[in-house]
């Protein structure tokens, strides 16, 4: 993202594309007014531009005349505005390539298009929001579930913003206690006292630490859960992906080997959106399709949260289900018990020794038996028992730049546990403690910081 000019103003279609009710073509800067007052005629002879008001009439060339579309158009004067500059919406039926001539006579008028995400950037360069809030944003219009969704508006509403100035408000509290210690050594301050520039500290830490903790589990619940199902050819592996998401996704057959590729499908359980994996096989390769196959479930595992193995209790464990000794102690493991529908032929001791120690579901693919189950021992192996807290951590960045905040809080109480307190480096740490917050929240943030957070949105938003 280049650097933005705020003199320009920047339009852009905000509705998806594609055939709709109703299509939105979006403005901001100072020539909004301007160009509405070019190209739309209202259908009422006393019109004036008043701010936030929907007016109805058409939209007409500004060259020639010529109709374009009926609309309803909303031109809302800053900063009581979303970007908190002058805004223009212009509402036409939502046919691309009505919404595309719209666009392309306002672009004729003096704006440019904008880049992805810039209306809510100029939103937090105006100080209508800070960058948690613009983050929060994307998170909304890409929620997976309904705790995501709960999480997205509460960080939207400003909830983590709160928390984090009052972690802010007391780290500067400590620091100043400890310049003025250093400044005036001979006057008793008692709150510069270095046990009680310690509480303060700790009071963060505490409350950062509880809040860190949120992260793996609301990450999961933003971004979703990768499940994949493993193990030999013919368990059952694309039978229970498809019982599972309820219709067809993978192709079932007797034929050992059929699954390839890598087959993907998603579901929600119990607000915890989950992406399921049909994975080839487990066998020596038949051909280079397979061995292909199977080397994409390898690169796979590295981005997943939980494997399933499944396992034909109706037949003897298979040599290569032994391969699962190298993959369990990675990650979180449950066993599908599958084919309870048959005579069983296995006992769950003879499974291999890494797998004895894993949670096992019986489950019948074929019939659907057992899938409720093991849904909810994948839950609880993912998530446990308890809800998402009020305060969570749900970016990366924001995990990333607390964590720094917090080590640099931790080497400080070690300076001040230590018996020459060693003020100076004290507040040494303080300040790179509150220079990862201020990043944080956008106020230290360079260009390739906002390019970062912002290229991630579509044009319009």
């Amino acid at each position: 993202m280049s650097k933005p000019s705020l003199t320009d103003t920047i339009a852009a279609i905000a509705t998806p594309l594609g055939k709709g009710g109703i299509g939105i073509v979006r403005l901001s800067g100072p020539l909004s007014a301007q160009i509405a007052l070019k190209l739309f005629k209202p259908a009422r002879e006393d019109f004036s531009l008043a701010s936030h008001r929907f007016c109805f009439g058409k939209i007409l060339h500004p060259e020639n005349g010529s109709f374009i579309d009926e609309a309803m158009v909303a031109f809302m004067r800053g900063p009581r505005t979303y970007t908190r500059e002058d805004c223009l919406e212009i509402q036409v039926h939502g046919g691309i390539l009505v919404l595309q001539e719209v666009l392309d006579v306002v672009l004729s008028l003096g704006a440019r298009l904008a880049q992805p995400g810039e209306f809510t950037l100029r939103a937090f360069l105006n100080g209508r929001i800070d960058l948690p809030q613009a983050e929060a944003v994307l998170d909304l219009v890409e929620a997976k579930s309904g705790s995501a969704l709960r999480v997205a508006r509460e960080q939207l509403q400003g909830a983590l913003s709160e928390a984090i100035a009052n972690w802010q408000a007391i780290i500067q509290e400590a620091l100043c206690l400890a310049e003025a210690a250093i400044e005036f050594p001979e006057e008793d301050i008692p709150e510069a006292h270095p046990e009680g520039i310690l509480r303060l500290i700790q009071a963060v830490q505490e409350d950062l630490r509880k809040a860190l903790e949120s992260y793996s589990k609301a990450r999961l619940y933003k971004e979703g859960a990768v499940i994949l199902i493993l193990g030999p050819v013919n368990v059952g592996k694309s039978s229970l992906l498809n019982k599972l998401v309820g219709f067809e996704r993978a192709i079932v057959t007797e034929i050992p080997g059929t699954t390839r590729d890598l087959v993907e499908e998603f579901l929600e359980w119990k607000g915890l959106p989950i992406k399921l994996v049909d994975t080839a096989g487990m066998r020596p390769a038949q051909d280079p399709v397979e061995a292909l196959g199977q080397k994409l479930v390898e690169k796979k595992l590295e981005s997943a949260d939980l494997l399933v193995w499944v396992v034909d209790a109706s037949s003897p464990v298979p040599p290569e289900l032994g391969r699962c000794r190298d993959w369990v102690p990675m990650r979180p493991s449950v066993v599908a018990w599958n084919k309870i529908d048959l005579q069983e032929r296995l006992k769950p001791q003879e499974l291999p020794a890494a797998l004895l120690g894993v949670p096992l579901v019986r489950v019948s693919a074929l019939r659907g038996w057992g899938l409720e189950e093991l849904l909810d021992v994948i839950h609880r192996e993912l998530v446990g028992q308890q809800e998402l807290p009020e305060r969570v951590i749900a970016s990366t960045r924001h995990c990333v730049l607390l964590e720094q905040c917090l080590a640099h809080l931790k080497e400080a109480v070690k300076l001040l546990s230590s018996p020459k307190h060693w003020l100076e480096l004290v507040a040494e740490e303080l300040k790179q403690a509150l220079s990862a917050i201020d990043e944080l929240l956008g106020k230290e943030s360079d260009q390739e910081i906002l390019r970062a957070v912002f290229s991630r949105f579509c044009i319009g938003k």
